[in-house]
C-alpha cells in the first residue's frame, strides 16, 4: 500500500512542484519589477534613447557546464520624435565544430505564427584545440511591433499568465525555443511610457 501511494503522488506531480525555482521566480515577477529593473542608457550625444530588461530576471550561471542562454527585450527610444522600435535580443551558446548561423525567428501573433529575420550581433568562439568541438555563443536579435508588444501585455493578469512564444532557428537545421513574460513586456512598455512622459515626448 505504502508503495502504491508513492507511486501515485510521484506519478501525479504538481504544477508548482514540476517547476524550477528559477521558473517559479520569473512566474511571480511583475510588470512594476520589471519596470524598475530596466536599464537605460541615455547620453547627451545620442539621438536615440536604450532601455532594455537585461537585468530584469537573470538566471543563476550553473556550477558545471556553459553558461544558459539569455533572452531580453530592447527599445530604442527617438529623443525628437518618440518614436520607438523594439527588439528582441537573444544569446544561444552551444558546442559544435562550425557556426550554427542562428537566422531566423518565429513567434506567434493573433493571426497565427510568424516568420522573421534574425539580425547578427555578435558571436564569440572559445579557444579550443583543433578537431574539437569549441564553445560558442551567437547573439541575434528581431524586431518585435509594438502593437503586438501592447497586446500581449494586456494578457497580463497576474501570476499564472502565459507567456510569449518564440523560438530562434539555425542554418544548420538547429532550433532554440524561448518564453517571454507577458510582466516582462509590460514592464518595459511602461519603462518606455515613463521615460517619453518625463521628456515631454508623444507617447504614441
Amino acid at each position: 500500500m505504502t508503495v502504491a501511494i508513492l507511486t501515485l503522488v510521484i506519478g501525479q506531480p504538481s504544477a508548482a512542484s514540476s517547476q524550477s525555482s528559477g521558473e517559479r521566480r520569473l512566474a511571480a515577477m511583475t510588470p512594476a519589477q520589471f519596470q524598475a529593473r530596466t536599464t537605460l542608457q541615455d547620453d547627451a550625444l545620442d539621438t536615440v534613447a536604450t532601455i532594455t530588461t537585461a537585468n530584469g530576471f537573470v538566471e543563476r550561471k550553473p556550477l558545471l557546464g556553459p553558461a544558459l542562454d539569455d533572452v531580453f527585450l530592447r527599445a530604442f527610444i527617438d529623443k525628437t520624435t518618440g518614436r520607438t522600435a523594439y527588439q528582441a535580443y537573444v544569446r544561444i551558446r552551444y558546442r559544435d565544430y562550425g557556426w550554427a548561423n542562428w537566422n531566423t525567428a518565429n513567434y506567434a501573433t493573433p493571426a497565427g505564427p510568424r516568420a522573421v529575420a534574425a539580425q547578427r550581433i555578435a558571436r564569440v568562439r572559445a579557444s579550443c584545440s583543433r578537431g574539437f568541438a569549441c564553445l560558442r555563443s551567437e547573439t541575434v536579435g528581431f524586431a518585435i511591433a509594438a502593437p503586438l508588444l501592447n497586446a500581449n501585455a494586456k494578457l497580463y493578469v497576474g501570476e499564472g499568465t502565459p507567456s510569449w512564444p518564440f523560438k530562434i532557428s539555425a542554418q544548420n537545421g538547429g532550433e532554440r525555443s524561448f518564453l517571454f513574460s507577458m510582466a516582462e513586456i509590460s514592464g518595459l512598455l511602461m519603462a518606455v511610457d515613463a521615460y517619453r512622459t518625463y521628456h515631454h515626448l508623444p507617447t504614441s
